[in-house]
């Protein structure tokens, strides 16, 4: 694929899908679309582009693959078992009922791992996890609370699976009671408006797919999402460089806390 083909391709894209390839990683992206392409009806790229505009199958394939939908309950355990015995207590302690985003939260694992912590923390409060993706598909799935099969639940106990899943011949469903603590929203990072007043934003596995223009826009509209002392809870091979340049402070981790805007005038006041 030629450099013509490939800014051809990418307009066609962002035409059909709304996802801007440069704003992901270059020569990684390029290499996985010239892999996908070759393997298609037509390796032309000008003649895949057309197909996509009449071929639905063709335009899912490629949108699943772009979008990386791959998730796990209470991914990265020690992260979770943090967020379990640290972050949500200290959030609780100041706010009885927490608002929470997960953002690309794929086929729903991330926001139900959450749902269930707060169900064993705090059952009692109010919580909303809104939880968004940009793909329609996997968000039906996850709005359905599965069916999730066998391998999917391996990181859950017996007792969360008894408690939170019915299981079925499809396999693994979660329970309407948990269900309905979880509102799913197609969203994409990229170019669509942030929400604010978050107590806790997790965007995990997601961010090492972009390029670092991109990144560093997500993470200063990140900072505008969450309230001041809100927690940014990224994946464990991610970090947010340079953290202090968009209002944060490293906690532990892979977990980030925004400063007070009133508590840092302050420091540097004293500090002049």
């Amino acid at each position: 694929m030629n450099d013509r083909e490939y800014a051809y391709l990418k307009k066609k894209i962002m035409e059909l899908l709304k996802i801007d390839i440069d704003s992901y990683k270059g020569q990684q992206m390029r290499r996985r679309l010239e892999s996908f392409v070759s393997r298609q009806k037509t390796d032309n790229p000008y003649r895949f582009s057309k197909m996509l505009e009449h071929d639905e199958g063709a335009l899912k394939a490629l949108k699943n693959m772009l979008t990386i939908n791959v998730s796990e309950f209470f991914r990265d355990e020690p992260q979770f078992d943090h967020l379990r015995s640290t972050v949500l207590p200290e959030l609780l302690e100041k706010r009885s009922h927490l608002n929470i985003w997960t953002a690309g939260c794929s086929n729903g694992q991330e926001p139900y791992s959450v749902a269930m912590i707060l169900d064993d923390l705090a059952p009692r409060g109010s919580h909303r996890i809104l939880a968004t993706d940009i793909d329609v598909e996997v968000l039906k799935r996850a709005e359905s609370g599965g069916p999730y099969h066998p391998k999917e639940v391996i990181n859950l106990t017996k007792l969360q699976l008894q408690k939170h899943f019915t299981k079925t011949e499809e396999g693994y469903i979660i329970v309407d009671e948990l269900r309905r603590r979880v509102q799913f929203r197609e969203h994409n990072l990229l170019s669509d408006p942030y929400q604010e007043g978050y107590d806790l934003v997790l965007c995990r596995n997601v961010m090492i797919y972009f390029a670092d223009e991109a990144k560093a826009k997500i993470f200063e509209r990140f900072s505008q999402s969450l309230k001041p002392g809100g927690i940014l809870f990224l994946g464990g091979t991610e970090a947010l460089l340079a953290a202090e340049n968009t209002g944060f402070e490293r906690l532990a981790m892979t977990f980030y806390r925004k400063k007070d805007a009133v508590l840092g005038q302050l420091v540097h006041k004293k500090a002049a």
